[in-house]
């Protein structure tokens, strides 16, 4: 069994996409989008495949847990995926250089809470991300690269 990159492809910026295909190219690793809507690839490989799920809340989060292993790698900026992700012991990574792990999950998925009871009570919390720049995608960069190497340590460990 090979590993496999899964991106949770709606929300990831074009610049990490890239990074993640070369990968893909350049390690012989299988890269699965998935999300509720074709996002075309900007490069071809037979390594490169595209899961559209129903349109409907939650369903290609479902389709990632359902169908990786840990000996996976998924990308998403999605906090409640993370937690069902780190749950199953996945290498689980965000598009702007975090490596989530139970402990910043936990954090981040209280923050969350946090915000949304805030902004029902008409409040501002402040937290948003900026736009995508070049020091993201360094972070990225270096914190994917990480991430594959740790994916590919498990793949050996077999």
């Amino acid at each position: 069994m090979s590993c496999t990159i899964f991106v949770d492809a709606d929300s990831c910026p074009s610049q990490a996409k890239n990074i993640i295909l070369r990968a893909g190219i350049r390690l012989n690793l299988n890269v699965v989008y998935v999300a509720n809507r074709k996002i075309p690839f900007s490069m071809e490989s037979p390594l490169f495949k595209m899961v559209v799920v129903e349109n409907k809340e939650g369903a290609a989060d479902d389709y990632i847990v359902e169908n990786v292993t840990d000996k996976d790698l998924v990308i998403t900026r999605d906090i409640p995926l993370a937690k069902r992700l780190i749950d199953k012991n996945v290498i689980t990574i965000n598009d702007r250089g975090t490596y989530f792990d139970r402990e910043n999950v936990e954090r981040m998925l209280r923050q969350r809470e946090l915000s949304m009871q805030m902004a029902a009570l008409g409040l501002h919390t402040g937290m948003s991300y900026s736009t995508y720049n070049n020091k993201d995608v360094q972070r990225f960069a270096s914190c994917f690269e990480k991430a594959c190497m740790e994916m590919l340590k498990r793949q050996s460990s077999l």
